[in-house]
């Protein structure tokens, strides 16, 4: 850098930047593997997760299911009911 027309206080500042940018902002093959099991650790969380609300939605949905063959039920026998009652009543 001196050949080039540098002084020495330039040169250093320049050697300085390029060596923090470095440092600071290039991933290491052992940052990479710890963001990877990161992204494994969060992966197998989400996963889990979505299991449980498929479960608990599952179990949800067959109750609600049980409700609203009740309801159907229901809704028949009182129309049935009705229906003799109408039958019945006719002279």
């Amino acid at each position: 850098m001196k050949s080039s027309g540098f002084d020495e206080k330039q040169a250093e500042g320049v050697v300085e930047t390029i060596d923090k940018a470095v440092n600071e902002t290039v991933a290491t093959k052992a940052d990479l593997e710890v963001q990877g099991a990161k992204i494994d650790a969060l992966r197998e969380t989400v996963e889990g997760i979505q299991e449980n609300v498929e479960k608990t939605m599952g179990t949800k949905m067959a109750k609600l299911e049980t409700r609203m063959m009740r309801m159907m039920w229901l809704q028949l026998m009182a129309i049935l009911g009705m229906f003799v009652t109408m039958v019945v009543a006719l002279p």
